[in-house]
């Protein structure tokens, strides 16, 4: 039996300041098997356990000014207990390109009783960047 948590960030953007490691915060739960969805950012689960973490991010179009040639690159990671003891691991970057960027990341990890985990973005563009979509997913089976 699979235990699922689900958060869903529909399509209003957050603003992500550059060079900064922003949480993604999400507007609703789509599923929350034994109540692991956190203050619509954090997925924390009641047991320990192997999960499947998913992540589906769609970074806003990017309009540089004319002439700049400068390459841009967008970074996302899972982050364990962003507001205490902070623990990164499945991070991903890309090169930021002119139209949508999206990025799916899947990561296997061990998660903790009581551990929160959440998603954060990091990018390098001079300007603040919109997140227009993303979904946050914790996954596992009942032992």
């Amino acid at each position: 039996m699979a235990t699922v948590c689900k958060l869903y960030r529909g399509d209003k953007p957050q603003l992500i300041q550059p060079e900064t490691w922003t949480l993604i915060t999400f507007e609703r739960v789509l599923a929350n098997d034994r109540s692991m969805a956190r203050k619509l950012s954090l997925i924390q689960p009641p047991f320990d356990g192997d999960f499947i973490w998913s992540r589906n991010l769609r970074w806003a179009a990017l309009a540089l000014p004319e002439g700049d040639l400068r390459q841009r690159q967008f970074m996302s990671r899972f982050i364990r207990d962003p507001h205490g003891v902070r623990d990164d691991t499945g991070a991903a970057d890309h090169p930021a390109t002119p139209g949508r960027s999206w990025e799916t990341v899947t990561w296997p990890f061990h998660g903790e009783a009581g551990q929160p985990v959440g998603v954060e973005v990091w990018h390098d563009h001079d300007q603040p960047w919109a997140v227009e979509h993303a979904q946050f997913v914790g996954m596992t089976c009942d032992y």
